[in-house]
C-alpha cells in the first residue's frame, strides 16, 4: 500500500508542476517572439517531467501537445532573432553605422557583440574580442545600442590631442629607457612604457595623497584608442616604431596591447616601442 501511495503523490506533483508551467507558457505565449527562449526553457522542463509520468492516455496527449509547441519555439526564436536584428541595425544606422557579422558575434564599429540568445544576454568587446568591456548586457537593441553609445562618447570624449599623447609618450619613453639602462632608440616593453605613461598623467594629488579617489584611470581600452588617435594623426610615423607581438606575447596582456588600426574595428598586437635616436 505505501507504494502505491508514493507512486500516486509523485504522480500529484509532477502533475501540479506541469500545470503550473502550462499556465506560465499561456501567459508567455501573449508576446511569444520577445518570450521564444523562455518558452524553450519551460517547454523543455514540462518534458523532463512528462517523460517521469507512468504510461496512461493523458501522457500520450501531453506528449502530443508538446511536440506542437517545441515546432511553435522554433518559429518563434526565428522570428525574435529577425526582429532584434532589425531593431538593432536601425538604431545604429540612424548613427550612421553599420552592422557587421553572423550570430552569434556581430560587430559595430570598433566593437564586438557577442549575443547569447539562451540567457538572453550579450558582451560587449572592443575590437574582435580583445578586450572585454562589458558583460550580461540586457538582450534588447535599444539597451545594447545605448551601452555601445555611452562607451563610444566616453572615447570620444578624450581631452588630449594627437601633439599631447605624442610628447607623453616620448616622455614615458625616455624615463623608462634611462630605467633601464639603455641607450635611446633601444625598443622597451609597450606596456611599461604606457605604465609610465599613465603615472606622467596622475596630478600632484595622487602622489601628495594617492588614493583611488585621485588616481586618473586609463583602461587598455582607452590607451588602444588613444595610440589609434596618434596613428590616424600620422604623428605615429615620426619617429616612433612600433614592434609587432609574437603569439605568445599576444597570450600576456603583460606583454602587448592590441592596438586600433582603423574605423572597421581591426588592429594589431604589438609588444615593444622604440623613438628614433634622432629624437633624442
Amino acid at each position: 500500500m505505501k507504494e502505491i501511495i508514493d507512486d500516486l503523490k509523485v504522480l500529484v506533483n509532477c502533475s501540479n508542476h506541469i500545470i503550473k508551467l502550462i499556465n506560465i507558457c499561456d501567459r508567455t505565449k501573449e508576446n511569444p517572439v520577445n518570450n521564444a527562449y523562455v518558452l524553450e526553457k519551460n517547454i523543455g522542463e514540462i518534458e523532463r517531467l512528462i517523460s517521469e509520468l507512468p504510461d496512461f492516455e493523458l501522457k500520450n496527449r501531453l506528449t502530443t501537445w508538446l511536440k506542437k509547441e517545441k515546432q511553435g519555439v522554433e518559429t518563434f526564436k526565428e522570428d525574435f532573432r529577425f526582429k532584434f536584428g532589425k531593431e538593432l541595425t536601425a538604431l545604429f544606422s540612424n548613427e550612421g553605422k553599420k552592422i557587421k557579422g553572423q550570430y552569434p558575434l556581430v560587430r559595430v564599429g570598433f566593437y564586438t557583440l557577442k549575443l547569447d540568445f539562451q540567457f538572453g544576454q550579450a558582451t560587449l568587446f572592443f575590437g574582435p574580442e580583445i578586450e572585454k568591456i562589458k558583460s550580461k548586457i540586457s538582450l534588447q537593441p535599444k539597451v545594447i545600442f545605448e551601452t555601445i553609445k555611452k562607451y563610444d562618447n566616453d572615447l570620444n570624449m578624450m581631452k588630449s590631442t594627437p601633439e599631447e599623447i605624442f610628447k607623453g609618450l616620448y616622455k614615458a619613453y625616455s624615463n623608462r629607457i634611462k630605467l633601464a639602462n639603455k641607450s635611446f632608440g633601444e625598443k622597451l616593453l609597450i606596456t611599461d612604457v604606457l605604465n609610465e605613461y599613465v603615472m606622467l598623467k596622475q596630478s600632484r594629488k595622487f602622489f601628495v595623497d594617492p588614493q583611488k579617489t585621485h588616481f586618473h584611470e586609463y583602461s587598455r581600452v582607452k590607451l588602444s584608442y588613444m595610440l589609434y588617435l596618434l596613428r590616424k594623426s600620422n604623428l605615429l610615423e615620426r619617429g616612433i616604431k612600433l614592434y609587432v607581438a609574437t603569439f605568445d606575447a599576444t597570450i600576456d596582456k603583460m606583454n602587448s596591447i592590441w592596438i586600433l588600426e582603423n574605423e572597421d574595428g581591426e588592429g594589431t598586437h604589438y609588444s615593444h616601442i622604440a623613438f628614433d635616436p634622432a629624437l633624442n
